[in-house]
């Protein structure tokens, strides 16, 4: 089991030398913290204080030029250099407001010319009011009965300036309203803001200089914060402290030694019944992108058991059948490739993940012989590799069915034993009979004999989910025999839901069908454009590229959200009933 074995410590001494104690078990790091005051009004989270600061460094961090910071970061005014990040970051936004404000002023001012609106002409008795003609309707300016002249004109329109107390009846198109200000000035405040947006970018990239140093101070504020929050959490009786919390078994000795050190007397005991400690998995680094993915949904319960291997396996597995093309899982393991370094800096296990997802892509991909949506040609080698017809409507969907059924039937076998100490264990067994008993009728269907052995297995499986979906033992006592079939029925109406559990799993055969057909449609496209030569030949390389390239996205999106769909709807639902509470440890940010 990757679930971690924990052990309740619990650690006694002097009050007066809590926040020392506190101190340490936060640099021993292995400590998740019982509450000791339940329900007792808690202080400010660590996670919301220094919110300003936590802005500003991000603002720094999230700069795309930045000065190389020293090894040795220098005192620096905390307060000062988060009030100028801030300032610089506020006043930057405001002018790039008004920045895309002015091109917009500029580019409407543009067709009428550089002039500034006298008085008289904006409140006068005689009024300019300016019309954006279509030019199919500029033979409807004969008919207005005002003084009217046209300043400009582009391959659309005509600018026709009118000067009349109100806009003349008759007249096409409706006044438009101008800025004030004339097309130079305009011009001149944004080259002004322009520099002005100039100077901020080099404030902040001169802030950037001292980023770590924020970060240090935010880190051991955070620290001082989470000393605050676990303080609340001790009990104090008689000038005697006591912090409880759960701690992995293999660093008991650790605390213990932290104990003796510190002469506080220590007890250590297992999780009693009823008790649910928090979860702390472990995986191999090769799977713990499995582990990120269980815990982006949910955390198991500590008595239950860890799913990761599995789900790391499914996902893969589900995502390469979404994506159903080589050329395009080639494209993802060349961007992992090139970002492996930086990926072995993020926790989760993103690199091993994402490369085991390029690697099933491929491999499914050569199976259905597709490549950026072509086919190779026969007798090539990678024809030869070409074992499944994507297109096959049959055979594809018996594929994705089957591997439903042999997802949860492992989803089912998991549950079964888990509770093999209980004669509840056999309501997981039936289900696992219906599953496979129901699949082989429909394998079978063509022989009547195979068909009704089938049926007699999918009788058999839902009298094991009447006779022992109950919780409770065994009694041949009437009102518990009532309870127990109630029970029973109650189960048996979850056979709607493993059939379209079941059924879920045809996505793997619709997205991966329609991420080849869309690919071929590119191609289609493409080609029909290379046949027009010349321009033709540009806009088919566009499409090309642009199409695969959508295609793709919309693949990983897809194998993303329905890999991750059939894995944490469908197969938590029948394995992992109980969700658990992660393990975090009361430990320093700061280094």
């Amino acid at each position: 089991m990757a679930i971690v074995p924990l052990a309740k410590v619990t650690l006694y001494g002097p009050a007066a030398e809590k926040e020392a104690v506190l101190e340490g078990l936060q640099r021993l790091g292995c400590l998740h913290l019982v509450d000791l005051h339940p329900g007792a009004a808690r202080g400010p989270d660590a996670a919301r204080a220094g919110q300003r600061a936590r802005e500003a460094l991000q603002y720094l961090e999230d700069s795309p030029v930045r000065r190389r910071e020293p090894e040795r970061p220098a005192a620096v005014d905390v307060e000062g250099l988060v009030r100028e990040a801030l300032e610089v970051r506020d006043r930057a936004h405001a002018l790039a407001e008004e920045r895309e404000q002015l091109r917009a002023r500029a580019a409407e001012l543009e067709p009428w010319g550089d002039f500034e609106l006298a008085g008289w002409a904006r409140d006068g008795a005689l009024r300019f009011s300016f019309h954006v003609v279509p030019l199919y309707n500029l033979a409807l300016l004969a008919a207005v009965d005002a003084p009217w002249r046209i300043v400009g004109r582009d391959h659309r329109f005509a600018y026709v300036v009118v000067v009349a107390p109100e806009p003349p009846p008759g007249m096409p198109g409706a006044p438009v309203a101008l800025d004030p200000r004339s097309l130079s000035t305009v011009r001149a405040r944004l080259e002004h803001v322009e520099r002005e947006l100039e100077e901020l970018d080099y404030r902040r990239i001169g802030l950037t200089l001292h980023a770590s140093a924020l970060r240090a101070a935010l880190d051991a504020a955070d620290d001082r914060a989470a000393r605050e929050q676990a303080a609340r959490a001790t009990l104090e009786r008689d000038e005697v402290l006591a912090v409880q919390g759960w701690a992995p078994r293999d660093r008991v000795a650790a605390l213990r030694q932290y104990a003796t050190d510190r002469r506080l007397a220590i007890t250590v005991a297992e999780p009693g019944l009823g008790e649910a400690p928090p979860t702390l998995l472990a995986n191999p680094p090769a799977l713990r992108g499995g582990e990120a993915l269980v815990n982006f949904y949910r955390t198991p319960g500590y008595h239950m058991w860890d799913p990761s291997k599995a789900v790391f396996l499914s996902f893969v597995a589900f995502f390469g059948m979404i994506l159903s093309d080589a050329a395009y899982g080639a494209v993802l393991g060349l961007g992992t490739l090139l970002a492996w370094r930086r990926l072995g800096r993020a926790a989760g296990g993103a690199r091993g993940l994402l490369a085991a997802l390029a690697i099933s892509s491929v491999v499914y991909g050569v199976l259905v012989g597709s490549y950026f949506g072509w086919v190779p040609p026969r007798g090539s080698l990678l024809a030869k590799a070409h074992l499944l017809d994507a297109e096959d409507q049959g055979v594809m969907m018996l594929i994705s069915i089957g591997i439903g059924v042999a997802h949860l039937s492992a989803a089912n076998l998991t549950s079964a034993w888990r509770r093999r100490r209980s004669l509840a264990a056999l309501a997981p067994l039936g289900w696992t009979v219906v599953l496979l008993a129901g699949f082989w009728v429909g394998v079978a269907r063509a022989h009547p004999g195979a068909v009704r052995l089938g049926l007699g297995g999918v009788g058999l499986g839902l009298a094991l989910v009447l006779l022992f979906s109950s919780e409770h033992p065994v009694s041949f006592a009437p009102r518990a025999l009532v309870s127990r079939l109630l029970e029973g029925l109650k189960g048996i109406t979850e056979v709607s839901k493993v059939f379209g559990d079941v059924l879920s799993y045809l996505r793997l055969f619709a997205l991966g069908l329609a991420a080849i057909k869309l690919a071929e449609a590119f191609n289609s496209l493409a080609a029909s454009s290379f046949a027009l030569r010349g321009v033709g030949i540009l806009l088919g390389i566009v499409v090309l590229v642009a199409g695969h390239a959508i295609n793709l996205a919309m693949g990983i999106l897809g194998g993303v959200v329905h890999g991750l769909r059939l894995n944490v709807i469908e197969f938590f639902n029948w394995s992992l009933p109980v969700e658990g509470e992660p393990y975090r440890a009361f430990t320093r940010k700061a280094a």
